[in-house]
C-alpha cells in the first residue's frame, strides 16, 4: 500500500484562538472525551495521535491514568503547553510515524489523523490495546464560500478496509456540536479568510446569512455547525503482521 502521510494543519495564532473558542464555547472535548473513554482502559496509558492543539488530550486526560499527546506542529504543542495542561498529560512534538513508545501504549486515539492504512500501520507498531479512530462524515468543505467536495471526508472507505482485512469492530455514529462562536464581524470575515478553500471571495454579505445573533455578550456571532462523525473501535492484536513492516 502507497504510504502517504495526512496533511498537517497549520497553527496560526489566529487559528489557534478560534479552535480554543470553539471548543469551550460548545462544550466539543468534553463530549467526545466522554463518549471515546468508554472504549479505551482507565488505568492505561493512552496516546491521542495527531493532537493539534490538544483541547481533546486535556479531557482523556481526565479519563485515564496517563495520555501522550503527540504532534507534529510545534506551535500545536506550544499551544497545549500554554494551557497548564493537566499533570497526567504529556505533550510530545514528534513525527507519530517514526516513534517506538516504550512500553508500547494500552491505546490509541486517531481522531480526524488522515489515511485508515496509516494508522493501521502507527498501531500496529506502538498500541497493544484499543485503537479508537474517528472520520469525519462529510461531503463537502464546511467553512468555504462556494461548495467545495471533500470525498476524502466520507467514512465509508474505513469500515470496508477493516472489512477486507478482516480486523474484528465495532462502531458508532456520533453527532456533536462545534460550531465557531465570533466576538465580531470582522472576527467572522478573519476565519472564513482563514479557511476557505474555495474561488469564491469572503465578503460580509456572504458571510452574515450563515451567522446567527447570540445572547452572548462576548460572543454575539455565532457559525452553527454539526460534526457527523463515525467512531471505529479495534484492537491492535487483530491488525494483520503486515503492517508492521
Amino acid at each position: 500500500m502507497p504510504r502517504g502521510k495526512p496533511m498537517m494543519q497549520h497553527w496560526s495564532r489566529e487559528a489557534v484562538d478560534f479552535m480554543r473558542d470553539a471548543v469551550a464555547y460548545c462544550g466539543y472535548a468534553e463530549k467526545l472525551a466522554a463518549a471515546l473513554t468508554r472504549y479505551l482502559p482507565s488505568d492505561g496509558h493512552i496516546c491521542d495521535a495527531g493532537c493539534g492543539i490538544g483541547a481533546l488530550s486535556i479531557e482523556l486526560a481526565r479519563h485515564c491514568r496517563a495520555v501522550t499527546a503527540v504532534d507534529v506542529s510545534q506551535a500545536a504543542i506550544d499551544a497545549l503547553q500554554g494551557t497548564g495542561c493537566v499533570h497526567n498529560l504529556h505533550p510530545v512534538c514528534a513525527d507519530i510515524f517514526t516513534m517506538r513508545p516504550v512500553p508500547p501504549y494500552d491505546g490509541m486515539v486517531f481522531c480526524y489523523f488522515g489515511r485508515t492504512e496509516e494508522i493501521l500501520r502507527i498501531a500496529k507498531r506502538q498500541c497493544v490495546g484499543t485503537v479508537v479512530i474517528v472520520k469525519r462524515n462529510c461531503a463537502e468543505h464546511r467553512f468555504s464560500m462556494g461548495r467545495l467536495p471533500q470525498p476524502q471526508h466520507r467514512n465509508e472507505t474505513t469500515g470496508e478496509l477493516l472489512q477486507s482485512e478482516h480486523i474484528p469492530f465495532r462502531s458508532e455514529s456520533l453527532s456533536l456540536e462545534l460550531g465557531q462562536p465570533f466576538r465580531s464581524m470582522d472576527d467572522a470575515l478573519t476565519f472564513f479568510r482563514l479557511y476557505n478553500k474555495s474561488d469564491v471571495a469572503v465578503t460580509e454579505e456572504l458571510v452574515v446569512p450563515r451567522l446567527r445573533k447570540t445572547d452572548c455578550a462576548e460572543f454575539p456571532l455565532y457559525l452553527p455547525e454539526l460534526r457527523e462523525m463515525e467512531v471505529f473501535v479495534l484492537k491492535a492484536k487483530d491488525i494483520p503482521p503486515h503492517y508492521a513492516l
